[in-house]
């Protein structure tokens, strides 16, 4: 057995090695440089959740009251950036293994923390081998439960976070696809949006596991409408190890307990020039490093070692776009809702490890208007986003809720080159 698998990379190896004949035909790569400056103003009502000095908008702060009972993150709030700015180089290459060869790098100024605002970010990269109805991808993409297919346009950095899942990771992915249909089979890591866990967000808890993230996708086509289901299985190991005692008493223990989380997309997509509409929904449990809401908390913990075993945190996330677009003129209108389904068991309050463990539903509202002028687009953008808050319950849900919303307007400007 040895001897054949031997053999076969000899043959592998050989087949590589280019000969004179093969060299004259060799196809010349080609690179196109693309991308756009991009100026972005926007003006709150109040206090947000929000990332790169609030450029990207989640939902807004809950109310925190002053001795005299006034708000004291009601109040007007303005930025203007231009760290959405990108470049990009696509690039085509000669055939390989019998495929089409093609290639993206692309990056943008937002930075990959709060710390890091101006900074250059790898937004994507990656090498695509085309066989025709089969295709192979390898590098940093759209996760497949963020179908860049179907997504709001908003005006807003957001892209209808946290309504829908958003999220570029290392993969590997093969696609097949016929006239109606789109098979795809991922595996993925995390990258710059990971899941948290006790010692704050990070993607070793998925390393940790030693399990890539399952994820598989379904289109059907009809014409220009599209139809589709993706979904991914995750497993993730918040922690590895524990202690107990303290002093000369403190003892430690090796942990291996894990959380196995899932998540289902639903979405579907009608072209009827000028009129296009674009609706999704989501739900899943552990959803953090897609930027939604929910995650995961402890149930329970193991009495000699103080192991916890975890469950998850159920969420709802479902968003409609309606948009007409005719002499590059754009009218449309966007909205979302998201709902804490809670967890399958009680939960232990003080180890939850989510984002908004404290808001019971979530829903926006946002008309816009665009007008593009040859490579300049002028927008503007209404946002009315509010949130629920309120107690968390012994099975991570949440009771006694009010209701704080917030207003954003948003003006945008893009030259595209």
């Amino acid at each position: 057995m040895k001897q054949i698998n031997y053999l076969l990379l000899l043959m592998l190896f050989c087949v590589g090695i280019p000969t004179g004949k093969a060299q004259e035909k060799k196809q010349e790569i080609s690179v196109k440089f693309g991308g756009y400056v991009h100026s972005l103003f926007t003006y709150d009502t109040r206090q947000t959740v929000s990332a790169r000095e609030g450029f990207i908008l989640l939902y807004p702060q809950d109310e925190d009251l002053d001795a005299a009972g006034k708000d004291m993150n009601k109040g007007g709030v303005y930025n203007l950036a231009v760290i959405q700015s990108r470049v990009n180089a696509k690039i085509t290459g000669p055939e390989i293994l019998g495929a089409k060869t093609n290639g993206l790098l692309e990056a943008e100024f937002i930075g990959n923390a709060e710390s890091d605002v101006n900074g250059m970010r790898l937004r994507h990269a990656y090498v695509n081998l085309n066989w025709g109805k089969t295709s192979l991808l390898i590098g940093q993409t759209w996760s497949p439960l963020f179908v860049d297919e179907v997504f709001p346009e908003t005006v807003g950095a957001n892209a209808g976070l946290p309504f829908k899942a958003f999220a570029r990771n290392p993969q590997m992915r093969l696609t097949y696809r016929t006239e109606h249909w789109k098979l795809l089979a991922a595996i993925s890591s995390e990258r710059d949006y990971t899941s948290t866990g006790p010692d704050g967000a990070s993607n070793k808890y998925l390393r940790n596991s030693g399990l890539p993230i399952l994820q598989g996708q379904v289109h059907y086509y009809v014409g220009k409408h599209l139809l589709g289901l993706s979904a991914e299985f995750k497993n993730i190991k918040p922690s590895l190890t524990s202690t107990t005692g303290s002093g000369n008493d403190l003892m430690r223990w090796k942990n291996d307990e894990t959380l196995s989380s899932w998540a289902l997309v639903a979405y579907y997509k009608l072209n009827l020039k000028p009129i296009t509409f674009k609706t999704q929904t989501t739900y899943g449990t552990n959803l953090t490093d897609v930027l939604m809401l929910g995650g995961y908390a402890a149930k329970s913990l193991n009495p000699m070692t103080n192991e916890a075993s975890y469950t998850g945190i159920k969420v709802l996330g479902t968003w409609a776009d309606v948009s007409y677009i005719k002499n590059n003129f754009e009218l449309a209108l966007h909205a979302g809702y998201s709902k804490n389904m809670g967890a399958d068991d009680k939960v232990i309050t003080s180890m939850i490890y989510s984002r908004g463990s404290d808001i019971g539903e979530l829903y926006r509202i946002a008309p816009r208007v665009s007008k593009r002028f040859e490579n300049l687009k002028m927008e503007l953008e209404v946002e009315y986003t509010a949130a629920a808050y309120g107690d968390i319950t012994e099975k991570a849900e949440v009771e006694n809720t009010h209701w704080v919303g917030n207003t954003r307007i948003s003006v945008g400007l893009y030259y595209f080159f």
